[in-house]
């Protein structure tokens, strides 16, 4: 059976604020591209850059208040949100509880619109190695109007729109007992969140040749208004120009940098995907690699 949780009263506003952030972000990259070629320029691009990952955190906290559910069978309660599932096996469960004082804090803004969507980290391996006193709120409302399971591998807070129903239904599969073993555990839906989760050091060579190319576009615009019109991009042997072009060719080099770390990268996602972190790790470093003499050459033309 599906047990839907209570209506999440703040829903409507998070989805609200993600609106209102796409609508300025247009407005920012519209500003941005009329501008000439400048710092202010840079700091807007920065700026629409900065917002992403707030605009991508509100929305999967937006998501988790649209979707979040219970699934009650004779094996399990299956707690889903957005693209992620909680099982909890129904024999694992202790005892039922209609609301509880649990060690939590109150509203906080980090986890706005769904306060009280905070589940306790999965250590490595199974997530049965989960302590026992590990408090697990997965609600639309605070614990004490929650019904609370505890179990073997920790407590759980839920919000179903119907308690009474829920704990009925729940009982009653607890009694016929499970028809096979079940592993408390946690899954993503999403292969690039599971890829993540697992391999921090290959997010943050992501994140670092992120950050290359947008040292290359700094430099680029910031620079650019006292640049000549006109530049010598190559030297031969003696160091007597042997090129000149003007000054927007240098674009060139900003486009080369950001195509390496969007095609490594989705090179390296495919590989991690099949396992193969080492060849990703390679890809995602020639990225960087190529950034940084990328950089050099930049500052080398313009200085």
């Amino acid at each position: 059976m599906v047990f839907p949780s209570k209506r999440s009263t703040t829903r409507w506003e998070g989805l609200a604020a993600v609106i209102w952030i796409v609508l300025i972000d247009l407005l920012l990259l519209v500003w941005a591209v009329r501008r000439p070629i400048d710092i202010l320029q840079f700091l807007l691009i920065l700026l629409l850059a900065a917002s992403i990952p707030l605009l991508l955190h509100l929305g999967y906290r937006t998501w988790a208040a649209f979707t979040l559910e219970y699934w009650v069978d004779r094996n399990a309660v299956t707690l889903r949100w957005a693209q992620a599932q909680q099982v909890v096996p129904t024999q694992s469960i202790r005892q039922i509880l209609h609301g509880a004082e649990l060690p939590v804090e109150g509203a906080n803004l980090l986890y706005w619109p769904l306060h009280y969507l905070r589940m306790a980290p999965v250590r490595q391996g199974s997530a049965a190695q989960n302590r026992p006193d590990a408090v697990n709120l997965c609600a639309t409302a605070p614990p004490q109007e929650c019904v609370v399971l505890e179990t073997d591998t920790g407590v759980y807070a839920l919000s179903p729109a119907d308690p009474q129903a829920f704990v009925d239904a729940l009982q009653e599969r607890y009694r016929l007992g499970a028809t096979r073993v079940i592993e408390p555990v946690r899954t993503q839906q999403s292969w690039l969140g599971n890829i993540f989760a697992h391999d921090r050091v290959g997010a943050w060579l992501l994140a670092v040749g992120l950050v290359g190319v947008l040292a290359l576009f700094a430099v680029l615009t910031i620079s650019f208004p006292d640049l000549p019109d006109v530049l010598a991009v190559r030297y031969n042997s003696a160091g007597i120009p042997e090129e000149i072009r003007e000054k927007t060719a240098l674009f060139r080099l900003l486009v080369i940098g950001l195509l390496a770390w969007s095609v490594n990268g989705v090179g390296g996602l495919w590989l991690s995907r099949q396992g193969q972190r080492i060849g990703a790790h390679m890809l995602w470093g020639g990225a960087i690699a190529v950034q940084t003499f990328l950089l050099l050459a930049l500052v080398s033309l313009i200085t």
